[in-house]
């Protein structure tokens, strides 16, 4: 919220990617989270890729949170081996694939000054 981060600020650096939306393609979490068929038929009409239903249904199994935290080559378990996280439950790169777990672990304060924050108005990068 300070933009203290690399690509900061972080909600203007985002906003430059949706003012080329015909050339990036930008999904939320809670997208895939809610449909993840539909967003892989999105992204591949974006690449100009046709599917089959078997190609999405066994793309869209191969993304799953689960499926992903398992898989050595998408889980990020090297950062643990090499010191860079602890290897606990929360301080593992993939938690619980749950959408707005953040809640969990905001006070009722920084939840408010996080909410309002990201309801502010996105200066125009010009």
């Amino acid at each position: 919220m300070r933009s203290e981060i690399v690509y900061g600020p972080y909600r203007e650096h985002v906003q430059g990617y949706l003012e080329h939306s015909n050339t990036v393609l930008c999904l939320t979490y809670e997208q895939m989270h809610q449909d993840r068929g539909s967003v892989v038929l999105k992204v591949a009409d974006f690449l100009g890729v046709s599917l089959s239903d078997a190609d999405v249904d066994n793309i869209a199994k191969n993304t799953s949170f689960e499926v992903m935290k398992a898989n050595p080559d998408t889980n990020f378990r090297q950062w643990e081996d090499n010191g860079l996280v602890s290897g606990t439950e929360e301080g593992t790169f993939m938690r619980k694939g749950v959408v707005g777990d953040w809640r969990n672990y905001f006070t009722e304060e920084e939840s408010e000054a996080f909410l309002k924050w990201r309801n502010e108005e996105v200066a125009p990068l010009n």
